[in-house]
């Protein structure tokens, strides 16, 4: 069944909020951005910023378990995006970023599942730092 344009439906619901919180809209912050909100369509009041993580820590890495793509319906890898939250409470100098569960989306069908990994090398407070281009951090 083909999905609704950005809208992702998580079905297992989304930790911390009550389950019937769980379509949400993938919206980009610029074309060029890594930064995206991830806005719930049934509560405006509940929104995550969102980073593609691999424009920061270029090694990050993890496996995705046969259970996990068996319910989101995936058949390859170009069906998957993946997302992890940014925590930019005290604002983007301190910002944080959660690498422990990062958000996966199918692209083709708008399931979506936010995975906790079993993995000491991730946390869910991981700096984030966003003063300069990824390309500069790895030099220094």
């Amino acid at each position: 069944m083909p999905k609704d344009k950005n809208i992702y439906t998580f079905t297992a619901g989304l930790p911390g909020l009550p389950t019937e919180l769980n379509k949400f809209e993938l919206v980009s912050l610029a074309s060029d951005s890594p930064f995206f909100f991830l806005q719930s369509v049934q509560d405006e009041t509940v929104c995550f910023i969102l980073v593609n993580p691999f424009m920061f820590f270029t090694d990050y890495e993890f496996e995705i378990t046969n259970d996990v793509t068996e319910v989101m319906d995936m058949n390859a890898s170009e069906q998957l995006a993946v997302f992890c939250i940014v925590n930019a409470g005290k604002g983007l100098k301190d910002a944080t970023v959660n690498l422990l569960a990062p958000v996966i989306l199918n692209v083709a069908t708008g399931k979506a599942r936010q995975v906790v990994l079993v993995d000491k090398r991730y946390t869910i407070r991981h700096p984030l730092s966003v003063n300069k281009p990824p390309s500069e951090k790895e030099d220094k």
